[in-house]
């Protein structure tokens, strides 16, 4: 039989890498934006100082032209220009130079009438060279713009590996009853790789790359370091709550300042903290179960053997006057005991309904109190809006509490109040022992803690759980015999009488 592959799971990196991995890429990114914004923006600096080196050189050839012609406004060719004092100021650094009349306009123009100066590395002329750098299209498309007679234009454009800066001055067409004269050409070209050495983009780039690259090296040493820090925590609130869930409910994470970190840390503190006490709440829940099943059990046990001795009693003529007599009583406490299960079992559920209605509190105190030989005070008649059937299973308990375990005289006290009334029950007994005050109303308690006797110890559990439903409280005072009870007034009426 053969047995499924196991997957291989994918790397993944882990929060501290992808922190670092982040880091670094950031830090990369900035030094390679600085690297291209820094070399482009002195690329552009390197280009514009070239352009205005042509441009200045075509300006003074131009400025000289112009100088010349005013000496001999006649003069129609460089021969008639030299005459005239003019000369080619030509630096190497300016580039190659070149020059001629334009007599007719420049779609006519012969480029071989350019006469050119400074063959810088090359022996042939540029026009044979570059021919497409060098063409009358591109003179004509500015030319046009250089205006009236007299007037200059300069412009520079890119060829491949020259840069072009052109002079035109424009001449006299004759067409107001002049003289014609032809306008003037002026070429400077400089070819860029022979510039190439005063271009500082290439140092540039390798001073930044070399400093990009340390700055990467510290970012990347950086990184780590504050990856450590910012998975130091995670990895604490990960062994905190594999501790927790190992059972381990008492570890927490020390939290220290108010960043995320923190935020986090407390979160999970919180965490266990609620868990710690959903926890506890359970146990303490599952405890009160089991001891309320054994507790149920055991009660039930009692009148079931009773009522099982009693029948086999029935059996013998000598004992049946005497077992019939015992049943009745033994039924009625577990009737009494099974009713007050199946109320706490409601209760318990959220079932149990409160039905108000308005009635006169003294005369349900008076019903309630009757048959018990306790006395009233407070006043004659007071009406409130509560459920009488759950307020005089309260007093009920209360009294018969105050019977079966305390001793006379009994008193109810009836204190009326704007929002509320309190009434308090009072027996002249020692009081409920100090060690059970603290859980007089749980479920089976009893005063003497035996298991003996008619009380099932489920009186005083419902009688609290009563008078949470109506909206009060109730309490035993510190004296250990005075049992309070607060609830709502909820009917407005006027002073009691």
């Amino acid at each position: 039989m053969s047995t499924p592959a196991k997957k291989h799971r994918s790397w993944s990196p882990g929060l501290g890498t992808r922190v670092a991995l982040s880091m670094i890429a950031a830090v990369t990114a900035a030094c390679a934006a600085l690297t291209l914004i820094t070399t482009g923006w002195a690329a552009a600096q390197f280009r514009r100082s070239l352009e205005a080196a042509a441009g200045d050189a075509v300006g003074a050839d131009i400025a000289g032209i112009r100088g010349a012609l005013e000496r001999d406004p006649g003069a129609e060719s460089l021969e008639d220009l030299t005459a005239a004092g003019w000369s080619l100021d030509l630096d190497s650094r300016d580039g190659e130079a070149l020059v001629a009349p334009v007599e007719k306009g420049v779609s006519d123009l012969d480029l071989s009438s350019l006469t050119q100066w400074g063959f810088i590395n090359f022996t042939d002329s540029l026009v044979d060279r570059v021919p497409e750098c060098v063409r009358p299209e591109n003179v004509e498309n500015w030319s046009g713009w250089a205006g009236a007679t007299g007037a200059s234009f300069q412009w520079s454009e890119a060829c491949g590996d020259y840069l072009l800066a052109y002079g035109y001055l424009v001449g006299d067409d004759g067409s107001h009853g002049t003289e014609a004269t032809p306008s003037w050409l002026a070429i400077r070209a400089i070819y860029l790789p022979h510039r190439a050495e005063e271009n500082p983009v290439p140092a540039l780039r390798a001073t930044l790359l070399t400093v990009s690259a340390g700055v990467i090296a510290a970012s990347a040493l950086l990184a780590l370091l504050v990856s450590a820090s910012v998975i130091r925590p995670v990895k604490r609130a990960g062994k905190v709550a594999t501790e927790v869930a190992e059972g381990d409910l008492s570890t927490r994470i020390p939290v220290k300042g108010n960043d995320a970190v923190a935020t986090m840390s407390t979160a999970v503190n919180t965490m266990a903290d609620t868990l710690t006490s959903q926890i506890s709440e359970l146990e303490n829940a599952n405890e009160t179960q089991r001891r309320f099943v054994s507790d149920v059990a055991h009660e039930l046990r009692t009148p079931t053997a009773s009522l099982l001795a009693s029948a086999e009693a029935l059996r013998h003529p000598s004992t049946r006057d005497e077992a019939a007599e015992l049943i009745a009583p033994q039924l009625e406490r577990l009737a009494a005991l099974t009713e007050d299960l199946l109320e706490i079992s409601r209760m318990d559920a959220g079932q149990a309904v409160v039905v108000r209605h308005e009635i006169d509190l003294v005369d349900l105190i008076a019903e309630t109190i009757a048959a018990a030989g306790a006395t009233y005070t407070g006043p004659r008649e007071l009406r409130i809006s509560t459920d009488p059937v759950r307020l005089q299973a309260v007093l009920r308990n209360l009294v018969a509490n105050a019977v079966q375990h305390g001793e006379p005289p009994i008193t109810v006290t009836l204190t009326p109040y704007d929002a509320e009334v309190m009434l308090d029950v009072h027996d002249g007994g020692p009081g409920v022992p100090l060690e059970l005050r603290a859980r007089v109303f749980d479920r089976f308690v009893r005063g003497d803690e035996s298991r003996h006797g008619n009380s099932s110890g489920l009186g005083l559990a419902i009688a609290a759980e009563n008078a949470q439903l109506l909206g009060g409280a109730l309490a035993l005072l510190d004296d250990g015999v005075t049992f309070h009870l607060t609830v709502p007034r909820d009917v407005a009426t006027g002073d009691p009488t």
